[in-house]
C-alpha cells in the first residue's frame, strides 16, 4: 500500500510542476526527443497525466505524414503481377490509439471523422491516385491497408492505466523501423460525447551518428546520392566478378 501511495505522490507532484509551467498542460511525455541511432531497436515512451472526474481520456499518437500505397496482386498467364493500386496522401506513418473507454461510445461519428480518430476513418477522403475504375466498395481496400499496418506495429491500440483513479498513464513502443520526424501527441478529455479539451506535444525523433548524415545527404542531395548508389553498385557488380574469376 505505501508503494502505491508513493507512486501517486509522485506522478501528483510532476503533474503540478507541469501546470505551473503551462496553464492548460494536464499531461507529461516521459521523453520528448528519441536519437535513432545505428543499433536503434524501438523506444517505449511513457504518457501520463490527471485523470478528471466524469471525464473519458483518448490520446492519439501520429508520427510523420506520408503517402501509402497498397496493391492488389492478379494472376496472368500464370504469373503474379501487381495490376491495381491506390495510393493514399497524408497518411501518418505511425498511429497509435488509447482510450479509456470504447471511442464509439465516447465521441460521435461525424467527430471522430473529422479528428481522425480510429483506423476505420483515417482513409476517408484521402486517395490521390488509383488505376483502376471500380464501381465496388473500396472499404475492403481500407481494411487490408490498416491490416498491413498493424501487422507491422505501426497502426496500434494501447490501453490506458488508472492510477488511483486521479491519473492515467499509458506505455507506446515505437519500432525500429520509426522514421525521422515530429511525432503528434494528442489528448482529449471528453464528457457527454463532446470534446472539453484538446492538448498537444511533440516527440522529436532525429537520426543521430553516420547514418544521420547519410539520411540527411540522401534527402537534401537526392540526385547525387542516386548517382551515388549507382555507381557503388556497378562497382561491387566489377568486384563480385573478380573474385569470382579467381576462385
Amino acid at each position: 500500500m505505501f508503494i502505491k501511495i508513493n507512486k501517486t505522490i509522485i506522478f501528483l507532484i510532476i503533474i503540478l510542476w507541469s501546470k505551473i509551467i503551462s496553464a492548460q498542460a494536464f499531461f507529461d511525455l516521459s521523453e520528448n526527443k528519441i536519437k535513432i541511432e545505428t543499433d536503434f531497436v524501438g523506444k517505449e515512451i511513457i504518457i501520463f497525466g490527471i485523470l478528471n472526474d466524469d471525464e473519458e481520456t483518448i490520446i492519439t499518437i501520429k508520427g510523420p505524414e506520408r503517402k501509402a500505397k497498397i496493391q492488389k496482386k492478379e494472376r496472368i498467364l500464370g504469373f503474379w503481377f501487381n495490376t491495381k493500386k491506390i495510393t493514399y496522401d497524408k497518411i501518418p506513418s505511425i498511429f497509435f490509439i488509447a482510450s479509456s473507454a470504447n471511442i464509439e461510445t465516447i465521441l460521435p461519428t461525424s467527430t471522430l471523422i473529422k479528428e481522425e480518430i480510429g483506423f476505420d476513418y483515417l482513409l476517408e477522403n484521402k486517395i490521390s491516385q488509383r488505376n483502376f475504375i471500380s464501381d465496388i466498395s473500396l472499404e475492403s481496400w481500407e481494411k487490408n491497408f490498416v491490416r498491413i499496418k498493424k501487422s507491422k506495429d505501426l497502426f496500434k491500440v494501447y490501453k490506458i492505466e488508472k492510477i488511483e483513479n486521479k491519473l492515467f498513464q499509458t506505455r507506446v513502443f515505437f519500432p525500429s523501423d520509426s522514421i525521422p520526424g515530429m511525432y503528434l501527441v494528442n489528448v482529449y478529455q471528453i464528457k457527454n460525447n463532446v470534446i472539453l479539451s484538446k492538448n498537444e506535444k511533440y516527440i522529436n525523433f532525429v537520426k543521430s551518428g553516420i547514418g544521420s548524415k547519410i539520411y540527411n545527404f540522401a534527402h537534401k542531395n537526392a540526385a547525387a546520392y542516386g548517382l551515388f548508389t549507382i555507381i557503388f553498385a556497378v562497382l561491387s557488380g566489377f568486384l563480385a566478378a573478380a573474385l569470382f574469376r579467381r576462385s
